[in-house]
Parts: C-alpha cells; sequence; structure tokens
C-alpha cells in the first residue's frame, strides 16, 4: 500500500520535498499559513487537501495519512514535529531539526518515547559516497582523523544591513497569516525581508549559515567517527557586527573553531568557514597542482566541501554526503585502493555503490518498520551541533565550553540562555 504523508510547510524546500516522494507516496493534505505557497502546491497536487493551520489538518484529515514531513523554517519544526508523533505519525523533518539545542533534544525525546519512522532532510546521508566515506574512514586507510576544514560559499541575506528596514510599516501580503507565521517565536512586524526564504539569516527564526549547511558538511564526519558534540567551540567574525545593536541578524562571515575530545585522548579540531573567510581556507599539501580546492566563489556560483586530514592520507569532498570524495592526490588514492584488504575492498559500501534515496529509505523504513538510516536520535548529534555554531556566532572571540550533559556552557550564562527558546504565550512544546 502506498504511504499517505501530510506536508507541513510548502514553501520552496516543501515543494522540493513533495517532487522527492514522487511516487513513493502520495501527498494528501498539506497545511501553510501563506496562501501563495498553497496555490503553487495546488498546481503540482490539484486535489489535495489544503490548511492554513497544521492542527486543524492533524484534526480534519489525520486518519487519512501515514506520516508528516516538515519543512517550515526553523523556528516552527519543533511544535508540528512532536505533535505529529504524540499521535503516531512517522516523521521526516528538514534539517536543522530544530532551532535550539533544547528543542532538538526534545524532538530525539519524543522520537524514543513514540516509537516511530523518524528521518531529518539531509539528503546526503543517504548519498553512497556517504558510505563510501563513513567506510573508508572507519576501516582506518586515512589513518588518525586530526583536522577537517569545511566551507560554503553561499551566503545568506545580509541581514545585518536591513536592520533599519525594519522599523518601516509593511503591508502583510494578502492572506498571510503573520501572527502564526512567527507563532512561538519572538514577535517582529511583517517585513519582506523575513520571507519567503529570507528567515534562516535572522536570529529569531533561524539559524545563519551553520543551521543552513552543518548538517551536510558535518554529517559525513560525525557518522563516520561516531561523534556526539564538542566539548569548546569558538566563533570569530569580521568586524562590523555589534551583538546588541545587531541582536537580530547573524554575521555574514564566521569561521568556527568546534573542538571534540576523542576517547583515545586525543583532540579532533573542525574548523568551520563561511562567507569571506572561506578564502583562508589552507590549501592541502597533497592536492594536485593545477585542481582547485572549490573554497572560492564565482559570479553566481557558490560550493561547498571539506578536507579531512588523517595521518595516513587527505581526503576532500563536496556539499552533500561527501560526494565527489576521493584522496589527494589521485595517485595516493590508486595506492591506497591497492593496498587494502580484500574483504575490506569487496565490500559494497567500500567504492560508491549504488543506494536508495533518502526518501526511498524513509518510505521503506515505514513499510518494514525499522528505523531510518538517519533517525533522529543520531540525527540529533550533528543538528545540535550545527545550532551550537549559530550561539557562538552570537558570541564572538569566547572559547565556550559545552557541557552536554547538563546542556549548558559552563563559562557563559549568556551563551546559555540561548539554548532554550522563550517561546511566547499561548505556545508550549510538550513531550
Amino acid at each position: 500500500d502506498s504511504v499517505c504523508f501530510a506536508v507541513v510547510g510548502v514553501g520552496g524546500q516543501g515543494r522540493g520535498d513533495i517532487r522527492g516522494i514522487g511516487d513513493l507516496g502520495r501527498v494528501v493534505a498539506v497545511a501553510d499559513v501563506d496562501p501563495r505557497s498553497i496555490a503553487e502546491t495546488r498546481q503540482l497536487l490539484p486535489d489535495v487537501r489544503t490548511f492554513a493551520d497544521y492542527r486543524e489538518m492533524y484534526d480534519k484529515a489525520g486518519s487519512s495519512f501515514d506520516a508528516v514531513l516538515v519543512a517550515t523554517p526553523d523556528h516552527w519544526h519543533a511544535l508540528p514535529t512532536v505533535e505529529a508523533m504524540q499521535l503516531g505519525k512517522h516523521v521526516y523533518t528538514e534539517k536543522p531539526l530544530a532551532r535550539t539545542v533544547w528543542e532538538v533534544r526534545k524532538l530525539v525525546e519524543a522520537a524514543r518515547a513514540h516509537d516511530v519512522v523518524t528521518q531529518m532532510g539531509n539528503q546526503g546521508h543517504s548519498f553512497a559516497s556517504h558510505r563510501t566515506f563513513t567506510s573508508w574512514v572507519r576501516n582506518g586507510l586515512l589513518g588518525e582523523i586530526r583536522e577537517v576544514h569545511t566551507w560554503t560559499t553561499m551566503r545568506l541575506l545580509d541581514s545585518r544591513s536591513r536592520i533599519p528596514d525594519l522599523a518601516k510599516r509593511e503591508s502583510v501580503p494578502e492572506g498571510l497569516d503573520w501572527d502564526r507565521w512567527v507563532g512561538p517565536a519572538e514577535y517582529h512586524p511583517y517585513s519582506p525581508h523575513f520571507m519567503p526564504n529570507l528567515w534562516r539569516a535572522w536570529t529569531p527564526f533561524g539559524t545563519g549559515s551553520p543551521g543552513d549547511w552543518g548538517c551536510h558538511l558535518l554529517d559525513p564526519i560525525f557518522d563516520a567517527m561516531g561523534l556526539q558534540g564538542p566539548q569548546r567551540i569558538t566563533a570569530e567574525i569580521k568586524p562590523g557586527w555589534d551583538p546588541v545593536r545587531d541582536r537580530l541578524a547573524f554575521p555574514n562571515s564566521s569561521r568556527i573553531r568546534f573542538e571534540f575530545d576523542l576517547p583515545s585522548g586525543r583532540t579532533l579540531t573542525v574548523l568551520w568557514h563561511d562567507g569571506e573567510f572561506c578564502d583562508e581556507v589552507p590549501r592541502p599539501a597533497a592536492l594536485e597542482e593545477g585542481r582547485e580546492l572549490g573554497n572560492r566563489a564565482a559570479p553566481g556560483q557558490w560550493s561547498a566541501g571539506a578536507v579531512v586530514y588523517g595521518s595516513k592520507h587527505t581526503l576532500k569532498y563536496g556539499s552533500h554526503g561527501a560526494d565527489g570524495c576521493r584522496v589527494v592526490p589521485e595517485k595516493a588514492m590508486r595506492e591506497m585502493i591497492r593496498d587494502s584488504a580484500d574483504e575490506v575492498k569487496s565490500a559494497p559500501e567500500f567504492w560508491m555503490s549504488g543506494l536508495g534515496g533518502h526518501f526511498e529509505d524513509f518510505v521503506a523504513a515505514i513499510r518494514a518498520g525499522r528505523k531510518s538510516r538517519n533517525p533522529f536520535e543520531t540525527a540529533g548529534f550533528v543538528a545540535e551541533t550545527a545550532v551550537l555554531g549559530a550561539i557562538a556566532l552570537r558570541h564572538p572571540g569566547v572559547r565556550l565550553e559545552w557541557d552536554r550533559e547538563a546542556m549548558r556552557f559552563t563559562n557563559s550564562d549568556a551563551a546559555t540562555a540561548m539554548v532554550r527558546p522563550a517561546y511566547r504565550e499561548g505556545y508550549a512544546l510538550v513531550v
């Protein structure tokens, strides 16, 4: 039988996910506070039931769907996700699961309590390249992983320069329920600089570049090494951003140092670069002359990737699911493959073996009654780290000490205050 879906949030990402579901399932109901998004969704699904409020959809159409896909702005991820699980629905929620660490933890708690299939929407986790990379790391082919450099040249809205515009009285687009769009977040009057697709650059609604790209770029190394979270985080930004004057806007460029204390006693350092800091990603000495690393933005283009430094080999990969992963130089990769044990290199995951896609895995997990490849219980580790990076951006120059068990920064009450959101009156997340 076909798995039936309801979708909460059918803006650009939501409609893209509907296309991704394709013939794997059937979307029977959608909810969005913006009638423009509903209208565009009807062009894809003329017969779909539509709602302005997901709660009404859950109430009136709940018996018609098995799973819920949540593709709202970050500040609206937690509530519909938890409430769907409480109804016994399987849930696919877009990265980075939620806007705050506390909400991510609550999603993981609910997933464990309700025994439903869950999946975070970082599609690269199902790429064959992701399995290849994790296989190489776990089999020790790169040696001890000592340092990782990641980057994304994709720029968010320059929200800091738009802050003065927020004082202008703007007309709310016809039919848009702005109060409901803001939902549990800190209230601000409507501005065209907030939406559609601009909210990620604003601290009340999004998680900045780390939330946008962290779950793609950090996920392979988290999965390969079984990481759960950093112990120390330090952010560096370019001059000009003020934490009081510009508190609503994320900085435009950042370099974040994540330090992980490993069971071996060593410390793994992961360096995040976005914006202008991408130009400062070191070029690996092993990279062949004439080959581009890909860390510099070209007009009208963007790039993202990582360099992984092991004690035996250096490896680079691309934006999603360690795509295009290869040891540099090419000669070293050929030698690594040649010298690998037969039982290692004969395994299906060793060399870019075909896999089903992310939605295919989610649907198959529902049908088989198994966990997906990227359930909340493990996806939460990288999602939480991405959100911690967003907190560090707002405390630049401070080496934040993170106590994961206590869910607090031991040396910053101001940073700890950002771990849990202050929901507006009328909204509460109860697990």
